[in-house]
């Protein structure tokens, strides 16, 4: 018999395990740690509702800063934890975040193309530098593969320094030692 044949086939793979939101995850890496902290320039944001916690939603938005929260959800709540539409925005004017509904028009219902029509208008209206993070608030049952790739080719079509995705929730898959 060849090795091959003996080798088990089965492999335990472990559920993914959650991550935790770190202030250095929104850092650019060759700033000094705290004492002079830069925003990692270029960070696009994915927060995937119902999928969050109240703690993610509110440390992500504590560490990265945003300059801008765009939504991007049919019909946006924030009812997560003990959080409500008043705290959430209280979170935003504390970390100086702009707040942009561009679904507000759709009246809860769900149209990509609109979406992302809307994305495009306010590209160009508010031309965001990307020197700060962006927040995408997405929902994780209207937001599937394609239409999260046609998002992000309309920001890079307008500016190609947006150039990383940060997901929260996060989660790692951590494989057993041999």
């Amino acid at each position: 018999m060849t090795d091959e044949l003996l080798k088990p086939r089965l492999q335990i793979v472990r559920s993914p395990k959650r991550m935790e939101v770190s202030p250095k995850d929104f850092q650019e890496p060759k700033s000094q740690g705290m004492l002079f902290p830069l925003p990692r320039y270029g960070l696009l944001i994915l927060m995937r509702f119902p999928d969050i916690t109240e703690e993610e939603f509110r440390e992500t938005l504590e560490y990265a800063k945003p300059s801008f929260v765009l939504e991007l959800r049919a019909s946006p709540r924030f009812d997560i934890g003990r959080l409500n539409r008043q705290l959430a925005f209280q979170v935003f004017q504390a970390q100086n975040a702009a707040y942009m509904d561009l679904t507000s028009s759709l009246m809860g219902k769900i149209d990509r193309e609109a979406v992302l029509g809307s994305l495009n208008k306010f590209l160009h209206m508010f031309r965001p530098s990307f020197d700060r993070p962006v927040m995408l608030l997405v929902n994780r049952i209207e937001s599937d593969a394609h239409f999260l790739k046609n998002i992000l080719s309309t920001i890079a079509s307008y500016n190609s320094s947006a150039t990383e995705i940060y997901e929260v929730p996060r989660f790692s898959n951590i494989p057993l030692a041999k």
